[in-house]
């Protein structure tokens, strides 16, 4: 099920509320597709997408490559699991292993 905005709940965080870099609460939080780009669409239908505080959100989209590959490695290992995917069939749907 999705929402109105096209985001199935996330298999990625579930607590909500904070921030799933930081932990922090209270700020302004936004989401994140881990897979973006022209997996934008596809990171939200399958849930591949976490809360990030604006600040941290703001860094990673001004080329934080190393924050960028540890979520992306993070999303392909509990993609693979919660889907019961193979490496390769990870890589039919998002085009690259990031192990």
């Amino acid at each position: 099920m999705v929402d109105k905005n096209g985001y199935a709940p996330s298999i990625v965080q579930h607590m909500t509320g904070e921030c799933y870099i930081t932990g922090r609460s209270g700020s302004k939080l936004d989401r994140h597709e881990i897979f973006h780009g022209p997996y934008r669409a596809k990171s939200k239908r399958l849930g591949l997408w976490v809360l990030l505080d604006h600040e941290v959100h703001m860094q990673l989209h001004q080329r934080d490559a190393e924050l960028d590959k540890k979520l992306k490695k993070t999303g392909q290992l509990i993609a693979m699991g919660h889907y019961s995917w193979t490496t390769d069939e990870f890589i039919k749907q998002f085009g690259k292993n990031y192990l």
